[in-house]
């Protein structure tokens, strides 16, 4: 398995660069930071804090660190090798370009998870001792499809990556794709209703195919997850139904926000393969 030689090859260098530590510390901040955080702008009384309530404080910080985190894991992942030459060295020993793209994206994932658990774990300590109640389920489920949802930029990031033959390009990709997410995806579809009907917006109820491509955002199918296995609202749901005459599409379920997530931790850095296995370096 030569792609488990290069995935523990790059998790070895990843703590001898400290950028293990750097994330840990970041996710750490951020999760248990926002737990103590809670106790004073979230409720009047700490004993009345519950895990549900964190957790719907987390999710907005969650949904714009956690990509950036993923990304700034991956972009570098294969491009960087290639800038300093150090690819050709790679893949003189007996791996494969896809041994490589598979490697790294093991390696930088395994990064990334060990990270956002620890931070995950030291926001459950300061949850235990300051909240009046703690389920373990809600926050475990939680922390695994955060760690999901850091995966799919991770593979977005090492996509980019094996894609592009210098740091920056992949910097202003990675970046460039996380700016679509965030800021232009849910203007697409007026866009191309702009271009087909020369309007902007559907003026009534948006057509189906719409809301199948606001979930196809994997910061939105991440939001879904939690709203609906975790946090568990009623008000999505019946939302849904009222507007759908009580059948909800299947893509709205969130068994299929799941697979969106874990598509895009595969597609882009299948699809980054196959350019960098036609590259020349």
């Amino acid at each position: 398995m030569s792609w488990a030689v290069v995935a523990r090859k790059d998790f070895q260098d990843a703590i001898r660069s400290r950028g293990l530590i750097g994330m840990t510390v970041l996710f750490t901040l951020l999760y248990a930071g926002a737990a103590y955080l809670y106790t004073f702008i979230g409720t009047s009384d700490p004993q009345a804090a519950s895990i549900l309530s964190l957790i719907n404080f987390l999710l907005l910080p969650a949904t714009i660190l956690v990509p950036i985190v993923g990304l700034l894991a991956g972009y570098r992942a294969v491009a960087g090798e290639r800038e300093t030459g150090s690819i050709k060295l790679l893949l003189g020993l007996p791996h494969t370009r896809q041994d490589v793209v598979v490697g790294k994206v093991l390696g930088r994932s395994t990064v990334v998870t060990v990270s956002t658990l620890v931070g995950f774990a030291v926001a459950a300590v300061v949850a235990v001792v300051l909240y009046g109640s703690f389920s373990v389920g809600d926050f475990v489920f939680f922390s695994l499809l955060t760690v999901v949802f850091a995966l799919a930029f991770v593979g977005i990031g090492v996509g980019i990556s094996a894609a592009t033959g210098s740091t920056t390009k992949a910097v202003i990709g990675a970046f460039g794709v996380f700016g679509v997410f965030q800021f232009l995806w849910g203007q697409i579809p007026d866009l191309l209703n702009y271009a087909i009907n020369g309007s902007y917006g559907f003026g009534g109820q948006p057509p189906e195919w719409s809301f199948l491509f606001a979930r196809l955002n994997p910061q939105n199918a991440y939001r879904a997850t939690v709203n609906e296995w975790v946090v568990q609202s009623p008000l999505q749901e019946a939302f849904y139904q009222q507007l759908f005459g009580g059948d909800v599409p299947l893509f709205l379920s969130p068994w299929f926000a799941l697979a969106v997530l874990l598509l895009w931790v595969l597609v882009p850095a299948g699809l980054g393969y196959l350019a960098f296995e036609r590259a020349d370096l």
